[in-house]
């Protein structure tokens, strides 16, 4: 072995040191990169040499210079990740209904149901107080407009979740072309060999899109050879090479509440999630905000209809000597609970009280029960044919209008009508002599007959006989008054006071349990990240003595070239 080439090991020796010193002060200056991966020299024997009988080492060569990385711990970090940001949606969306709700306040719904529904016990203390009897009026308004209003932010709630899907998307998209072209420009910089040294810095930006990409939707990633990311969702390949495929919506619009579908843009196929921010928005809009827009639906309307079964079968200070009905019907001849109708009648009767004044102030009552055929034979109740049953009682006269709504009128000034003992629903459903009117919780509202001063006295406090008692004036009233805690036959035996607090408990629960398994995500997400940055955080204390260490070992290389100088130049002087 000559001088020479013992000169040639130290100079090798003293470029592997350079290289080693460059990559430490890299990951120094990167120290607090976000995303930046620790990167480190891949150190190894150079080939041997015989001389002789003897194998000499030729020193130190470099392999390559890679990042320090757990791959399998990555992809669980990112499974963790699609989690937690999913769970966070959702608990979102909780935190937000819950808000809306404010129960525990003074502004909450149920403090306008107790208003109300106190409001009527006044009238059933005072039938006579026409102010008391628009007091009721009033409460029925503002509770009216606090569900209207509940639900009107609900639906906000659920469409700007749906808003943030169409945002979420065109991100997606945004990172699948960052990841494409870094795909390409780390496999021309590796060269394509899976043992060559990596795009450091390439990598690092390409990790962090693909992070973000995790958060968005659960990814599944496999590196290739040639160093470049294929990304797949659900079975599906996003990203593959220098190749990705673009990601669409498709938004429906009902009833004001906005519906956005996820899906590849070439096939048209849904996407297949189970976490991210995409699966948490779809999940909070659909299941946790839908759900209580529905809920709120049904216990509006359960309110309307089951109050006004109650409401209709009462009367004012006075019968009525004319009446419209506030629900019409596209089909006059259709069948009466197939004829398009919010709530549907059933097979039943109701009573129709016909009063005549006589000259000498005494008053006469005619009791006509009103058949509802609805056995599915023929001959069921139309409103046609509901209108000339009513139309042949004397004294009235019915007939339906243009808009399909049923209309009746007394045949003289003389003549004035009530109604009572309905078990079919019909009158609630048609909206004669009802207090409510809509179907769920964006259009109910309050009777337009009882809105003014002057219409305060025909709220329907009383209950009409063939007999009158004075305890007939606020039978109705007292009815009414303890209807919240009544228990329904639509509601299986329950209450609409047990359906609210339902509702209520269903949302109270759900945020409770949401935070938990978000905070759950966060621990274990958190545990990941700390596993992962103690193998590909940089650590400046293990920087500075790979530094000390590389020093010394330029400084011993240094004193080596400088000893075969000196020797060699003796070799010279001889």
């Amino acid at each position: 072995m000559s001088l020479f080439g013992s000169l040639q090991i130290a100079s090798n020796a003293l470029q592997a040191t350079q290289i080693g010193l460059h990559v430490v002060g890299n990951n120094i200056a990167n120290a607090n990169t976000p995303g930046y991966i620790r990167e480190e020299v891949l150190y190894s024997p150079a080939p041997v040499q015989e001389y002789g009988r003897l194998t000499l080492g030729l020193g130190v060569e470099i392999d390559a210079i890679v990042q320090k990385v757990d791959r399998f711990l990555a992809e669980r970090t990112r499974g963790a990740a699609s989690d937690r940001a999913g769970a966070e949606v959702q608990s979102k969306a909780y935190a937000d209904l819950e808000s809306l709700l404010n129960e525990l306040t003074d502004t909450d719904l149920s403090t306008g149901l107790t208003g109300f529904f106190n409001s009527i016990d006044g009238v059933a203390d005072a039938p006579a107080d026409i102010s008391a009897r628009n007091l009721v009026i009033g409460k029925g308004q503002t509770l009216a407009a606090d569900i209207r209003r509940l639900a009107t932010r609900a639906v906000d709630v659920s469409n700007e979740l749906d808003t943030r899907l169409g945002d979420a998307v065109e991100e997606i998209n945004q990172l699948t072309e960052r990841v494409r072209v870094l795909n390409l420009r780390i496999a021309t910089s590796e060269g394509g060999s899976a043992s060559a040294s990596e795009a450091g810095g390439l990598r690092s930006e390409r990790n962090k899109a693909v992070n973000r990409l995790a958060e968005l939707v659960d990814i599944t990633t496999n590196e290739q050879p040639n160093g470049a990311l294929n990304i797949s969702v659900g079975g599906e390949f996003l990203v593959f090479d220098g190749l990705r495929r673009d990601i669409a919506t498709e938004t429906q619009t009902t009833d004001g509440l906005s519906t956005t579908t996820v899906r590849f843009a070439d096939n048209g196929k849904e996407l297949n999630l189970s976490g991210g921010e995409v699966f948490g928005l779809t999940a909070a809009r659909d299941d946790i905000a839908g759900t209580f827009i529905q809920t709120l639906d049904d216990f509006s309307g359960t309110l309307i209809n089951e109050f006004n079964k109650v409401y209709s079968q009462g009367q004012g200070a006075t019968g009525f000597s004319s009446l419209t009905s506030v629900n019409g019907v596209a089909d006059p001849d259709a069948v009466l609970d197939e004829a398009g109708l919010d709530f549907a009648p059933d097979k039943g009767a109701f009573e129709l009280l016909v009063f005549t004044e006589g000259p000498d102030g005494s008053r006469s009552t005619d009791v006509t029960d009103i058949n509802i055929d609805l056995n599915g034979i023929d001959g069921d109740t139309t409103l046609n044919t509901l209108a000339a049953a009513i139309n042949a009682v004397s004294g009235v006269t019915a007939s339906v209008d243009t808009l399909g709504r049923l209309s009746i009128s007394a045949d003289s000034k003389d003549v004035t009508f009530a109604f009572n003992g309905d078990d079919s629903g019909a009158l609630a459903a048609l909206g004669l002599n009802t207090f409510f009117t809509g179907a769920d919780a964006r259009t109910i509202g309050v009777n337009s007959e009882l809105l003014g001063v002057s219409n305060a006295a025909k709220f329907a406090a009383a209950r009409t006989s063939q007999t009158e008692t004075e305890a007939n004036a606020n039978a109705n009233a007292l009815e009414l008054s303890v209807f919240f805690d009544r228990k329904l036959e639509a509601l299986g035996g329950a209450s609409l006071a047990d359906q609210y607090d339902q509702m209520i408990n269903e949302v109270v629960t759900g945020a409770t349990i949401a935070s938990s398994v978000t905070e759950g995500f966060k621990i274990f997400e958190a545990t990941l990240q700390g596993e992962e940055q103690a193998i590909s955080g940089v650590n400046i204390d293990e920087e500075a003595i790979n530094m000390i260490q590389l020093q010394r070992t330029y400084q011993a290389n240094a004193r080596l070239v400088q000893a075969i100088s000196e020797m060699l130049d003796i070799l010279v002087n001889l």
